[in-house]
């Protein structure tokens, strides 16, 4: 399913790719076609995928009904197996949720740097500045 899923990604990106209009400068042309594909993208990933925390929610409630039938003992073996097969896919869904926190945590890294780093850097430039020799006397 994967590798369906990739294909059909590749062939709608290269689609979209195509049909968005060439116009003008090579580098503006390029910077619209991006911006265009975000937007798709972003159509498309929640088409294909969803949203990760409101399925989550569902799994969650799902087993908690489960849970208060087994409390009760009004709870068959079909039940059992259903919540079963719930929390595999609880486990599945946190992992992708997982995944694409690390993923935005990477870009937000990437885009805004580490703030010690930053600090460190900016420090040492601050030290370098005060320590530059400026001039020197000759003969007084």
């Amino acid at each position: 399913m994967l590798g369906s899923r990739k294909r059909g990604f590749r062939e709608m990106v290269k689609e979209k790719w195509l049909s968005y209009p060439v116009k003008g400068n090579t580098f503006v042309n390029f910077k619209e076609k991006l911006k265009s594909l975000k937007g798709d993208l972003k159509i498309w990933n929640r088409d294909v995928f969803g949203n990760i925390q409101t399925h989550k929610k569902e799994i969650v409630q799902e087993i908690e009904e489960l849970d208060c039938k087994d409390c009760s003992d009004d709870m068959r073996e079909s039940d059992r197996l259903k919540r079963v097969e719930l929390v595999s896919r609880l486990k599945e869904t946190d992992k992708k949720l997982e995944s694409l926190i690390c993923q935005k945590a990477r870009t937000s890294w990437f885009k805004n740097g580490d703030s010690c780093t930053r600090f460190y850097y900016s420090s040492l430039r601050w030290r370098r500045l005060r320590n530059e020799v400026k001039g020197v006397e000759v003969g007084s």
